[in-house]
């Protein structure tokens, strides 16, 4: 992606967030690319009412108006049928994946005049994959919509369904106006919180320190990533928790701790500097928009040979803590400053997408589990973390395929998840002992 200079001080445009004014200005400089496409699906198996979930979609859409395209304002969900395919699920995956390449059209950037609808950068549609089997495929452009927004979104949507089929009314709507997010940015522009913010993170990266990456150079971020995914075994995903609560900490540290020891390993370092998302939430009323605020901040972890992984958590635990406190600064703002040589507005090296959203949701006693498709750019690596209901974790391994070879994903993916076994069992050990060898590349 070429790099976009959006002038800090002016602060966003008015009706835009300041994170959808630097995704517009990143899409409008490169209008081809379509990284910027994100996606994920709900596999609903049992007795779906799909004229009730229809209406659930629509309603929900009515009470966030700013994302109802004109695709939704002609009747129910597009309909879609796999079930013939030798893999229904795969062969659905597949023609999503083709929709979340193809970039948006220029003038879907803008609302059409007139109408009062949002531009067509959402979509969803229902996929039969199987007899009472069923996925709610939605698919949306972070111009109009961040992961924690479709969260919201998703629950409201699965309220509404069981409202419907249990025959009584939805409750009041959970949503706040986009206005409450662009607003919080506006004041947030230019004020002293502002500057304190600025003034943190280019004291803490003064320095200036390079990211480290396996892939060893860098590369613009392509429209689509490679992917390998592991579910940990309850096992492995018990000794996660255990580690976790005997540290004071969450799943969350874990996997960023554990990332950073899987990269430094790689190269030989002894430091990771890693992209970290983070909600950019903190004005009142804001954790209630269904819109774009998501912002990308780096932290650095050292990793030093005699180090364990228990004091390697409560660093990630303290750079955790440090990051959510100084989110609001644009990570966009923050690359250019510290990182020029890269010639981007995105942190630059592995990224850490930790999603406690909800992977389970209740379609009136229909279980509903979300699954991500793609959750943005991948510069080089990214790791993205949830928890399952059943406490087990699900890991996403995506890279960019203009640095990584196909296998080198599922090469990543079995390190770290031998890294992570290992850490956790032995979490007083200097890791220098526990880390499995380093990437090839």
């Amino acid at each position: 992606m070429p790099r976009t200079d959006l002038p800090a001080a002016a602060g966003p445009p008015p009706g835009l967030t300041a994170a959808q004014a630097h995704v517009l200005a990143a899409q409008s400089a490169d209008p081809s690319y379509a990284g910027h496409n994100v996606g994920q699906y709900i596999e609903l198996v049992g007795p779906l009412d799909t004229a009730a979930l229809d209406e659930a979609v629509l309603r929900t859409l009515d009470e966030a108006p700013w994302l109802r395209s004109r695709l939704m304002s002609r009747g129910g969900l597009p309909r879609l049928d796999t079930s013939a395919a030798a893999d229904p699920v795969g062969a659905a995956v597949e023609l999503v994946r083709g929709q979340l390449a193809c970039p948006p059209r220029p003038e879907l950037l803008t609302a059409p005049a007139g109408t009062g609808l949002a531009p067509d950068l959402t979509g969803a549609l229902l996929v039969t994959v199987g007899p009472r089997r069923h996925l709610l495929v939605q698919y949306f452009h972070l111009l109009a919509v961040d992961g924690y927004g479709v969260a919201l979104l998703s629950r409201r949507i699965a309220e509404v369904y069981t409202a419907l089929v249990r025959g009584r009314a939805p409750g009041p709507t959970p949503f706040a106006p986009v206005s409450v997010l662009a607003d919080a940015d506006r004041a947030y522009t230019g004020s002293a919180a502002q500057a304190a913010d600025r003034r943190y993170w280019t004291e803490r990266y003064a320095d200036r320190p390079a990211p480290v990456s396996p892939a060893g150079r860098v590369a613009p971020a392509q429209d689509t990533a490679r992917r390998h995914t592991v579910r940990l075994g309850a096992p492995d995903s018990a000794a996660v928790r255990a580690t976790a609560r005997s540290a004071r900490v969450t799943w969350a540290e874990v996997v960023l701790a554990t990332t950073a020891v899987r990269v430094t390993a790689a190269v030989g370092a002894r430091e990771a500097v890693l992209a970290v998302y983070a909600a950019a939430r903190t004005a009142p009323g804001t954790l209630r928009v269904p819109a774009t605020a998501v912002n990308l901040l780096p932290v650095r972890l050292p990793v030093r040979g005699a180090d364990t992984f228990r004091s390697l958590l409560r660093a990630a635990a303290g750079e955790l803590t440090l990051l959510r406190r100084h989110q609001r600064l644009r990570g966009e703002e923050l690359a250019r400053e510290v990182w020029p040589a890269y010639g981007g507005d995105r942190v630059p090296g592995p990224l850490v997408n930790l999603r406690p959203f909800e992977t389970e949701l209740d379609f009136g006693g229909i279980r509903g589990r979300v699954v991500s498709l793609a959750s943005g750019p991948v510069d080089d690596l990214s790791v993205s973390a949830a928890a399952g209901s059943d406490g087990r974790l699900r890991l996403d391994f995506d890279a960019n395929p203009a640095l990584y070879e196909e296998v080198e994903p599922a090469r990543f993916a079995h390190l770290f998840t031998e890294d992570l076994a290992a850490l956790c069992r032995a979490p007083d050990v200097p890791v220098a002992s526990l880390r499995a060898s380093p990437v090839p590349h």
